[in-house]
């Protein structure tokens, strides 16, 4: 079960910072003022009291929106017979869904399996349907956003991923999709776009900032799926050489989109931190591997233990 932590003392932050982004955080006024009586000056007794429980406290956050791509979408989790799924695929328990009701609030999920950063500010089309601009949901009253975004910019993950896969058999010992991607100079080629995918992080937070200035924007990060060290190819079947090579990428990828987040203001989400000991290999995994889960989570999409603990991670931060 979901449980919010006891609300930090509220302070009311605006942004300031050309925004650009990822998303996940800014200011958002929460809690009550507390009434204070005081005695007369004469009066040796007199102390000066509160009392916060004699008036009505505003809900800390009253207007919700959700943006991202399919890390927060959470395809395939869960997906019930009487589920009606959109393009989108998105979840009807992934955590934005968790945080609102936990908060007892409605929110608008917006987040799309396929969206870049690209789908923040123009439609995002399907073969049957087109999704709106995901910066549309955002208006001046929102007052929290959670974004999580970037991975498909230049088609990062997937290059980072199913290309490495569909190398693998070439020399499964070695590490084919590393050399495939070094240039002459010995430079990396999918890394070049890590700049990219941090300036367009930080366009979104700040557009997101522009039309809800008073909101608290929280940058949720991605996790660490790749290992630390050791191999699990049933369930990842990289090359054993390209295990370090796209652990590397994907944590470099992590810290391109905290970068252009906080850069705009964004409070971070830190998965990769929180996701230690729950990589693709692991005995209690977040993430699934190539193959999937039914109705539990797509190939290399997180499990519902993730987006729980996403969740929680965004509640214990109101």
């Amino acid at each position: 079960m979901l449980r919010r932590r006891p609300a930090a003392p509220v302070r009311s932050r605006r942004v300031t910072a050309p925004l650009v982004g990822v998303v996940t955080g800014l200011a958002l006024a929460v809690a009550g003022c507390a009434a204070v009586a005081e005695g007369p000056e004469d009066e040796p007794g007199a102390t000066t009291s509160t009392a916060p429980a004699d008036l009505p406290s505003e809900p800390a956050v009253t207007s919700y929106v959700a943006m991202g791509d399919s890390y927060t979408a959470a395809p395939l989790f869960p997906l019930d017979d009487d589920l009606v799924i959109d393009d989108c695929l998105r979840s009807s328990q992934n955590y934005p869904t968790l945080v609102a009701d936990d908060l007892g609030i409605d929110v608008t999920d917006v987040s799309c399996s396929g969206a870049s950063t690209v789908s923040i500010f123009g439609p995002q089309r399907f073969s049957t349907k087109t999704q709106p601009p995901q910066i549309d949901a955002v208006t001046p009253d929102v007052d929290l956003v959670t974004l999580g975004i970037g991975a498909n910019d230049f088609t990062f993950f997937s290059k980072m991923i199913f290309d490495c896969l569909e190398v693998a058999d070439r020399d499964v010992a070695g590490a084919p999709c590393r050399e495939d991607n070094e240039n002459a100079q010995g430079r990396d080629k999918l890394s070049r776009n890590l700049v990219k995918i941090r300036s367009n992080v930080e366009r979104v937070v700040s557009a997101i900032a522009e039309r809800a200035p008073e909101a608290r924007i929280m940058l949720v990060g991605y996790p660490q799926i790749i290992p630390t060290e050791g191999t699990c190819r049933p369930r990842l079947p990289l090359a054993v050489g390209d295990y370090a090579y796209t652990r590397d990428l994907n944590l470099a990828l992590a810290d391109a989109v905290r970068e252009g987040g906080t850069a705009a203001g964004a409070e971070y989400v830190d998965l990769v931190t929180a996701s230690q000991g729950h990589d693709i290999c692991a005995e209690d995994p977040w993430v699934a591997g190539i193959r999937g889960k039914d109705n539990r989570a797509a190939g290399l999409h997180p499990y519902p233990a993730e987006q729980e603990a996403v969740a929680q991670l965004v509640l214990d931060r109101l």
